[in-house]
């Protein structure tokens, strides 16, 4: 594996410092782990876009479908 620096100020290396003692890892570690969630939450984030849009879809559908069922209620039969 290569090591590299990053440029962050002071108090943000301190604070990654911080967190990674707390977790007891690498500060590397505990920054990877904090990327991948984020890659994660932005993977979810997705998701929660696409579902709702075939929702709304399908919920759009199944209004026109009732409303051409509706439009078949006046055809002449009459109700017991």
């Amino acid at each position: 594996m290569t090591m590299t620096t990053i440029k962050v100020d002071a108090a943000l290396r301190d604070r990654l410092n911080a967190r990674a003692r707390e977790r007891g890892v690498p500060v590397g570690s505990f920054v990877e782990e904090a990327l991948e969630a984020w890659l994660r939450e932005q993977r979810f984030d997705r998701l929660r876009s696409e579902v709702a849009a075939t929702t709304r879809e399908a919920s759009a559908a199944a209004e026109a479908e009732d409303a051409a069922w509706d439009a078949l209620a006046g055809d002449g039969l009459s109700a017991r």
